[in-house]
């Protein structure tokens, strides 16, 4: 494949795809997630019982405003509403009873039973306000039975426990279902609770110390819960998973000593609501291994997508920059801006072709660059600031990327980007730091070193413990790729050592493997490596080059170096054809590349890799004077399996390995 021009190392975006942001209609982030949409309004139509789904996010993903502005637009039925209240069990005071209120009359319910109260201690006629009473409840027969039994508690000249008969727990003045995240969780949050008060070394309670708790308070309406808080705390899950399968709600205290008058037992509650369970998809992993059953039982799930295709959503990814614009009230960006920011969203994602909707990341750009316009009394948000803003952004995290450059630069790391070695060459890596907010890119010296042997591959990574399974199977397929190649009818009498020099780290991965198995074919050859090129690739078995990651982080790691030991226009890098679209390099980079300074060189198969490090031709094993015929002969000659030419054509072999 052709050397990479400027033109393919970035998304390709033109001023003319944009405008100024103040004139594009904003609309949030929720409006870019159609699977959350299609879920949020199937959960919607469901009623009568209490439907679970279950959203899939990912760190940082904004779910109570995606479930509040999805539900806002979802038109569901709220046929589930009502007030709900407690009052006195006058049967039985210890076990006081709920009475379901039609939505919104709660207030007046508790009115108009204080008016009947008054009527009924003064004897005086109360059957017309009883009937308007339950003409306004739709003839509720527990309210019936509720209003019967105080009518003969007064006439019987009975007492009440409490002067006020009714506690109104839940009102929905506004007579929509209501929508509540729950935040902070525990047992009394979320189920409620029953206080206690103490009065002459007597403890009691009564139908006015009862809390309702979250889920009494999502009743006709949804409850969206974070599952990592669920996860800390499972009883709580368990708990719940029963009282939405049983359909009602105890009053129970989850600590036992907590009950300090066990005969104070009110009536269950019945729930009727719709919850939604959010997390990302580790969070969601281990709900499953929590709660295999329940997790089977949730067949309402939706995904919430971190990233847009440009070609498709460009307009609306410009809408919601407007959006979050308006949010912060931020300075208007100009076109070029807005060019720079997709750039931007573009690389996040790791790919020309889409745009990362991170609005933690996304949004920080975005105010950074707007104090700086402030600090510079502009009018508007320009792509200066927005570089300005980035390059601030790398400063401050740029500790550990000096640190790792300050061994190059002192000598302690040892890397040619000069000359040629026999089976060494410049690997590619990423270093990810625990607690660092973004990878970056470490150059890595492999060397290989062969011997008489059995044909085996000693990786010393994997040796020493120092490597990852994935790291293991990628030296397999070395292996595996060798075998092929050189041993299919005899088997190979050299051994080969592979080692990554002055790594005291755990490494894995396969994006080394096309690095690794081109050092052992330069050692096998006894062909020196241009030392001007790193590499980065995987390959399988018959030597195609496959995709890996951080190729952004890699180049400009690389880069780094190359600057530190200087500039020669020799030095570049290989990597796989594959992995053109996931270029979004630096400016720096860029600039370089086109003033012919630094070089990008994809190949598909390792014979292509090969012939670049060497500048030989790979050829085919039975080719005499290829890179792959040299190698062949070598092994014919430790097997005896060689043709016996005269005494001046060993020689000649001997001299110089052919």
């Amino acid at each position: 494949m052709a050397e990479l021009t400027s033109e393919q190392l970035k998304p390709a975006f033109s001023i003319e795809q944009f405008t100024a942001l103040s004139k594009i209609e904003p609309i949030p982030f929720a409006a870019l997630q159609p699977r959350a949409i299609s879920g949020i309004k199937r959960l919607a139509s469901f009623d009568g019982d209490c439907p679970v789904m279950l959203l899939n996010g990912f760190p940082g993903a904004d779910y109570e405003g995606v479930c509040q502005t999805l539900i806002a637009a979802s038109n569901g039925r709220d046929g589930d509403l009502f007030d709900l209240c407690y009052t006195e069990n006058l049967n039985n005071p210890f076990k006081p009873i709920w009475l379901r209120l039609q939505p919104g009359s709660g207030v007046e319910f508790c009115e108009m039973v204080g008016e009947l109260l008054k009527l009924m201690s003064h004897h005086l006629d109360a059957e017309r306000l009883v009937t308007r009473i339950m003409r306004k409840q739709n003839n509720d027969p527990k309210i019936d039975d509720f209003l019967s039994d105080l009518a003969a508690h007064v006439a019987q000249g009975l007492e009440f426990q409490h002067p006020v008969l009714i506690n109104l727990l839940i009102h929905h003045e506004e007579q929509e279902a209501p929508v509540i995240y729950g935040r902070d969780l525990n047992w009394d949050t979320l189920f409620g609770s029953i206080n206690y008060q103490t009065e002459q070394g007597s403890v009691y309670a009564n139908q006015h110390l009862l809390e309702p708790g979250l889920l009494r308070q999502a009743n006709g309406g949804y409850l969206i819960l974070q599952l990592d808080e669920l996860l800390d705390q499972p009883h709580l899950w368990f708990k719940l998973k029963n009282a939405i399968q049983k359909g009602e709600l105890d009053w129970n205290a989850y600590q036992e000593g907590k009950t300090l008058t066990p005969f104070f037992t009110p009536e269950a509650t019945p729930i009727r609501l719709k919850l939604i369970l959010v997390g990302d998809r580790l969070e969601v992993s281990e709900f499953q291994m929590l709660d295999r059953d329940m997790s089977e039982r949730i067949f309402l799930r939706a995904d919430l997508v971190s990233e847009v295709n440009i070609e498709e959503d460009l307009p609306e990814f410009l809408q919601y920059l407007a959006w979050i614009r308006e949010r912060w009230a931020l300075l208007d960006f100009t076109p070029a801006a807005l060019a720079a920011l997709c750039r931007h969203a573009s690389r996040l994602c790791d790919h020309q072709e889409w745009l990362s909707l991170s609005e933690i990341q996304l949004g920080a750009i975005m105010r950074m660059a707007d104090s700086l316009a402030r600090e510079m009394e502009a009018d508007t948000v320009t792509d200066e600031h927005i570089r300005l803003a980035q390059e601030e952004q790398d400063y401050r995290l740029n500790y550990l990327v000096e640190q790792s450059d300050q061994g190059v630069i002192d000598g302690q790391i040892l890397l040619q980007t000069d000359d040629e070695e026999i089976g060494q060459i410049n690997g590619l890596s990423v270093i990810q730091v625990s607690g660092h907010p973004y990878d970056f890119g470490e150059p890595v010296r492999l060397t290989a070193t062969v011997h008489l042997g059995d044909g085996d591959i000693a990786d010393v990574e994997r040796k020493a413990e120092l490597a990852g399974h994935i790291h293991a199977k990628a030296m397999m397929i070395i292996h595996g790729y060798l075998s092929n190649k050189f041993g299919a009818e005899t088997p190979s009498p050299l051994s080969a050592n592979l080692v990554f020099e002055q790594s005291y780290h755990e490494i894995d991965g396969d994006s080394a493997s096309l690095t690794g198995l081109c050092a052992l074919l330069s050692a096998l050859a006894r062909q020196p490596i241009y030392q001007h090129f790193a590499v980065t690739g995987a390959v399988d078995q018959f030597g195609n080059v496959q995709a890996v990651g951080g190729v952004n982080e890699k180049i400009e790691g690389f880069f780094r170096v190359c600057k530190i030991h200087g500039i020669t226009g020799k030095q570049g890098i290989i990597l796989p054809g594959t992995n053109i679209q996931q270029l979004n390099l630096s400016d720096e980079v860029i600039a370089a590349i086109e003033a012919g300074q630094f070089h990008i060189h994809p190949v598909d198969h390792v014979e292509e890799a090969i012939e670049l490090l060497t500048g030989c031709v790979a050829g085919e094993p039975d080719m005499p004077g290829t890179l792959f015929g040299r190698i062949q002969q070598r092994l014919d000659e430790l097997n005896g399996t060689a043709f016996k030419g005269g005494l001046l054509r060993r020689l000649l072999g001997r001299l110089f390995g052919l």
